[in-house]
């Protein structure tokens, strides 16, 4: 029977396309082991390192699952010879020498801009498959390079649909009420007519109606009036319903064979205990799968924002502005009866601001008195809930206004404000009571509209039991991947000689697995709550050898035998360190002439850096980005790809999900090791359960972290087989610590560099 050989395999549907096609042995053993899981309902592990091509190694088993009946039925009779001048020439679907009637160009097309591939009744649409991606790139990736390719060449139909949250698509019903509230001035100052009339051309044209169309983007609090908020919906009673954008969406949902959607979205649905985005699925793949833990334990938790109540409340009433839902039914029913539960609902959201003001002020005085605090709250009840009195009067105000509205619109306007309002206190509640088992509670200061905020956050300490229960035991066949899951070596045979990778499967046998391979992945299962799934490492097919240096730098740290040392401060001996950090940065960038990413863990030192070295750049004619400027990062990156002699300073964001090829980037200057501040909150949380279980914080938990974070940061740079560079160490550790060889341990075999600093 057809399988995933006769795509990817020499010969195969893909080297038929694509002139100079290499055979990939660790992407087929991948391919072997994702059919394998999925056929057997199981669960699965791989690490499939830069080069192997992970992406379609699972998405042609899942098409190929999704579409059984359609392959037991294939007859290789039907292909047939395109003619010479009807071939397409492009890299993506490079001639071949037959494709199937059902893939046009016009077809592909239509994948990629509708998400709409194919006869909506397929016999096998009720088979889905959901690939969850982390970065929007690989988003993008997937669902505008890689299916629109496979759908060109594979003989099979099968439907797509990319899966967003229902505040990324605009409700006709709101934008209307919003419109009219815009020109009367009840919701909004004179000046947003200007946008309203913009929007009001686009959703004459759009046919997707999702925000990420509009260029420039909208307002946000236009969008929030506008979007088909949770909740705010009227479903059959809507007289849009035939034209709504986001049932369109759920339709193609519904309808799709495989579904792509974002790590926040896959968790954020997983959370709902109704009104869940995605409709049923069998087999799920988490790509890019070294971030589940943080972001699960993101939308696991609970967040309550000092600004999100006041946005709430001044929506409903704004007595300064005299702007809000209220001020219509206000100004409507004047001097009338029914004009008191309206008046009524105002005056008890003007007491519901001051006690919110009341409530965080109280926090920031509690924050206050404890200078040395990172914000964690071990206690119940730290200060008086007085907002949440007031916001349960708010509540009952709205309800008894809602149940006067004759209009079915404005009526669920108000119910939908209830229900957030319910909301907030349910998270003020459990957050206040600490109601979470094995939860972290915390406070956050944070800045919005040009004042300081506070936020109340909470998180799963251990989010595994969560995802264990609720996931992996629930969708019967779960796929996890990257190109960073182990945080220790395995065979280098993998890395080095990919020829000589079995492509027979031991997805279903994990007791065939090396003891070495258990330790490796040990960290990432413990962690996801994968405990007990088969796992297998691919290594690169790339020459690292041939293509990357490691430059270890030795001595930037001065020590107690420097002159230097003596006669200085503490103050004084880190400032003459940083100088000698940045003097180093410099060198190094010279060294290649730019084409450099240079890595922070600190905002704050890189900040100090660009300070201290963007004079230089310019001097040396380096085109020189800094996220410390405030540039977007996607703007960076951009800019970044566009010349050979570019400098780009960044944090957290640019160690992972930049894809920059060829010359470009040619070195990455890691200035420390990634390892985590065990000072927040949630991260001294997990420190202390992993101690109080009889566990080692730093080698259990902080030190796997940051090899995780640290292999990352390393495979920015060789992204292709002709890649040459660069990575460059600065972290002085690596040589003064037992675990600084782990770190190197956990990378491929490169060529090394130790560069003496005196």
């Amino acid at each position: 029977m057809f399988n995933y050989r006769d795509v990817l395999d020499s010969g195969g549907l893909v080297a038929r396309r694509r002139p100079g096609y290499e055979r990939r042995p660790a992407q087929l053993a991948m391919a072997a082991e994702v059919d394998a899981a999925i056929r057997a309902k199981k669960r699965l592990a791989v690490e499939a390192g830069t080069g192997v091509g992970k992406s379609f190694a699972y998405l042609v088993p899942a098409i190929l699952y999704a579409v059984e009946q359609q392959v037991r039925e294939y007859d290789p009779n039907d292909y047939f010879e395109l003619p010479d001048d009807e071939s397409d020439s492009s890299e993506a679907h490079d001639a071949g020498e037959k494709t199937p009637p059902s893939t046009s160009p016009e077809r592909v097309t239509e994948t990629a801009e509708t998400a709409d591939v194919g006869d909506l009744s397929l016999k096998n649409s009720t088979r889905r498959v959901v690939v969850s991606t982390h970065t929007i790139s690989l988003q993008e990736q997937l669902f505008h390079k890689d299916i629109p390719f496979l759908n060109a060449i594979l003989p099979f139909e099968f439907t797509v649909a990319l899966a967003k949250g229902r505040a990324n698509y605009v409700c006709r019903r709101r934008f209307d009420n919003a419109m009219r509230g815009a020109e009367q001035g009840t919701l909004f100052e004179t000046d947003r007519q200007t946008e309203f009339r913009r929007l009001k051309e686009w959703l004459e044209r759009t046919t997707d109606g999702s925000k990420s169309e509009l260029d420039p983007p909208v307002a946000s609090d236009v969008w929030n009036e506008i979007n088909c908020e949770q909740g705010n919906c009227l479903g059959k009673k809507c007289k849009y319903r035939g034209r709504c954008f986001f049932a369109r969406a759920r339709e193609r949902l519904e309808n799709a064979n495989i579904i792509i959607v974002n790590h926040a979205l896959l968790f954020s649905d997983l959370a709902l205990q109704e009104g869940a985005i995605l409709p049923n699925y069998d087999v799920l793949i988490i790509d890019e799968a070294h971030t589940m833990e943080e972001v699960a334990a993101d939308h696991l938790g609970v967040e309550m924002t000092e600004y999100s109540v006041e946005y709430l409340l001044t929506r409903l009433y704004n007595n300064r502005t005299n702007r809000g839902l209220l001020v219509d039914e206000l100004e409507k029913t004047n001097g009338s009866p029914l004009c008191r539960p309206f008046k009524e609902a105002a005056e008890r959201v003007i007491d519901c601001i001051l006690r919110n003001e009341t409530f965080f002020d109280s926090l920031r005085e509690w924050l206050d008195e404890r200078p040395q605090s990172n914000g964690r709250v071990l206690e119940k009840n730290i200060v008086n809930n007085g907002l949440g009195e007031g916001l349960r009067a708010v509540k009952r105000a709205v309800l008894v206004a809602a149940d006067l509205m004759e209009d079915e619109g404005r009526r669920q306007e108000y119910l939908s404000a209830a229900n957030r309002v319910t909301s907030f206190i349910a998270a003020l509640d459990d957050w206040l009571e600490q109601r979470g088992d094995g939860c972290a509670y915390w406070l956050e200061r944070y800045q919005s509209r040009g004042r300081p905020r506070i936020a109340l956050r909470a998180a799963p300490i251990d989010v595994a039991p969560i995802l264990r229960e609720n996931l992996f035991n629930v969708i019967p066949a779960v796929i996890t991947t990257s190109a960073t899951l182990t945080t220790g070596s395995v065979s280098k045979r993998l890395a080095s000689n990919c020829d000589e990778i079995d492509v027979n499967p031991i997805a279903v046998e994990s007791e065939t697995e090396s003891e070495k391979t258990r330790q490796a992945f040990a960290f990432f299962r413990r962690r996801v709550g994968l405990t007990g799934a088969p796992a297998r490492a691919l290594g690169s097919p790339y020459n690292y050898r041939e293509q990357a240096t490691l430059v270890l730098a030795k001595g930037l740290e001065l020590t107690a035998d420097a002159t230097e040392w003596h006669d200085a401060s503490p103050e004084e001996r880190t400032t003459l360190n940083e100088r000698r950090l940045w003097s180093a940065i410099s060198d190094y960038v010279d060294e290649t002439d730019g084409g450099a990413f240079v890595l922070f863990t600190n905002a704050l030192q890189m900040k100090r850096a660009t300070e201290a070295l963007e004079t230089f750049f310019a001097a040396r004619n380096y085109p020189f980005y800094s996220q410390s400027n405030g540039m977007s990062r996607q703007r960076m990156v951009e800019r970044f790809k566009d010349g050979t002699r570019n400098v780009l300073f960044g944090v957290d964001s640019f160690w992972q999900g930049v894809d920059v090829p060829g010359v470009a980037l040619r070195n990455v200057i890691i200035v420390k090791f990634p390892f985590l501040s065990p000072g927040h909150p949630l991260v001294e949380a997990r420190l202390q359960a992993i101690e109080e279980n009889g566990g080692s914080p730093f080698r259990d938990y902080l030190l796997p972290m940051a090899i995780l974070k640290f292999k990352q940061g390393f495979g920015r740079l060789i992204r292709t087989r002709t890649d040459v560079g660069q990575v460059v160490l600065l972290d002085e550790r690596v040589h003064t610590k037992s675990y600084g060889r782990e770190f190197l341990r956990a990378l491929p075999d490169c060529k090394l560099r130790v560069d003496v600093f005196r």
